[in-house]
């Protein structure tokens, strides 16, 4: 075949009764392994759990307000972030790479816009919003924005054979 000639080949560490198969498959140099795009989509969609509500209660906690931040322009930007996620996943599901990028991207921004934002009113002394509910929010979306960013991580690194 056309890539098992090419630099562009990479190898598919796929499992067997007899432990690791390593033969080359036919891959393009854009595109991401079935195995690898589960695991990152299965993820995103799971942080979309936890990045709905949480934006919801923000928006009405009066959170935008209170920071001075317009919300509409606050509605925006997390329309955006929603839209690019949205559109990692649809390339995901083409087997794209690109779509690893994009969530290495919305991985990050998560669990560091929500950390930034909220820990330190989590660690303030006094209930938090609406209590265990609303830390579970923000935990979710740090833990899993954390796991999105390695999922799309080890994609991304799909030619290294699996640790044992």
């Amino acid at each position: 075949m056309f890539f098992e000639s090419c630099a562009y080949a990479r190898f598919a560490w796929t499992r067997t009764q007899d432990g690791w198969n390593t033969e080359k498959q036919a891959m393009s140099p854009d595109s991401v392994a079935p195995r690898d795009r589960r695991s990152v989509v299965a993820l995103s969609l799971l942080l979309l759990f936890f990045a709905i509500p949480h934006t919801l209660e923000d928006f009405a906690m009066g959170e935008p307000a209170e920071a001075g931040v317009p919300a509409t322009v606050l509605s925006l930007v997390v329309a955006l972030i929603f839209s690019i996620q949205a559109l990692g996943l649809y390339w995901l599901g083409e087997g794209r790479r690109r779509g690893l990028f994009v969530h290495l991207g919305v991985g990050l921004f998560w669990p560091i816009a929500s950390g930034v934002a909220q820990v330190p009113a989590i660690l303030e002394d006094g209930p938090y919003r609406e209590g265990t509910v609303s830390v579970m929010f923000v935990a979710g979306l740090i833990v899993v924005g954390a796991l999105v960013v390695l999922s799309a991580w080890r994609a991304l690194r799909g030619d290294q054979p699996p640790s044992l």
